[in-house]
Formats: C-alpha cells, structure tokens, sequence
C-alpha cells in the first residue's frame, strides 16, 4: 500500500497539470548550430565549419560568455545538412554550463566526420532547426538557428519564407557564410 500512494499522487498531479511532469530545464539560450555539407563544400570549408565550432566551445572567454547570462547556462545541439530533408543531428541537445560541459560538447564533435550529401536546401535547415527547437527538455529565453553555409538554396522551399516561419515562432535565425579565398571566394 505504501507504494501505490506515491504512483497514485504522481498519477493524480500529472493529471491535473501535465506541466508538471513536463517542466523544461531553463536556459538562457537553446541554440540549434546547423552546418553544411552540401557537396559544394570542399575539405577545408567543412573543417573549418566544425572546427571553428569545436574551437569556440573550448575558448574560455566563449564559456565565460554563457557563464555569464542571466542563469548561466545554453542548451545547443549540432546538426549536418545539405540538400530538402537531409539533415543529421550530429550533437544531441546538450546542456552547457561550464568549462567541463562546454569542453564535452566540442570533443563529441571531433568523434564523426561530416558525410557529404547532394544538394543545398538552407530553406530546408532552417525548417529542420525549428521544428528541432522543439525537440527538447529546454526552456530558452531565446531560441536561436545558426546555419553556415557556403553555396545558395538549390532545393526546398525560398529561404525567405523558411526564415519568415522561423522568426514568426520567435526564432532568430542567424546566416554564417563560408567563403573560401583559395579557390575565386570574396
């Protein structure tokens, strides 16, 4: 009978509010990283994208930075995309609040290579981090798509009306152009 009386509660509050079964961990930001890997993108400009990720999230004044918020914590996960409806989740959500988490989340990075795929859809990554957004045990103050990327949208939907959904959901969405010097870039 004890044990009945703690499942019965459970069961009774979870009824009555459902939230609170399903309270999100609060952050001061959930931030979707999304990053190409379109055929276009060559060995170096793959590298440097997940590089430069993995670099930024062992930089001190970078975990400083998210320290630093309000409650001092971001939730972040990293996908790979390329041409309407190929994105990969790379990097689950992860929970970043301090150096040892930060660090956690750039060494699962250099765990896989990028798989190239055909095409470019930055529509596509743009609906792809939205509807992931949604996907978590995460409460962001805000709610943020980075996506990088070095060619234009070549399949899917117009950019412009991907990133009109997201930002009509509250989402910013943030474009990070790979330009490569080497081979006729800017």
């Amino acid at each position: 009978m004890k044990r009945i009386v703690p499942v019965l509660f459970a069961w009774v509050v979870g009824a009555a509010f459902p939230s609170a079964l399903l309270a999100k961990t609060p952050v001061d930001l959930v931030l979707a990283l999304g990053v190409d890997v379109s055929r276009s993108v060559d060995y170096d400009e793959g590298r440097l994208q997940r590089q430069g990720y993995i670099d930024a999230f062992r930089d001190p004044q970078v975990i400083q930075a998210i320290g630093s918020g309000m409650l001092g914590r971001i939730a972040v996960g990293y996908y790979e995309w390329a041409g309407e409806g190929l994105s990969t989740v790379v990097q689950g959500w992860t929970l970043i609040e301090d150096s040892a988490s930060a660090h956690a989340f750039a060494d699962a990075l250099t765990r896989q290579a990028p798989e190239p795929k055909r095409r470019t859809s930055i529509s596509g990554a743009i609906a792809f981090g939205l509807a992931w957004l949604d996907q978590n045990d995460f409460e962001g103050t805000r709610r943020v798509i980075d996506i990088s990327g070095d060619g234009p949208n070549n399949s899917g939907d117009l950019v412009v009306l991907a990133r009109d959904r997201a930002v009509a959901a509250g989402v910013t969405v943030n474009g990070l152009p790979i330009m490569d010097m080497g081979t006729g870039g800017y």
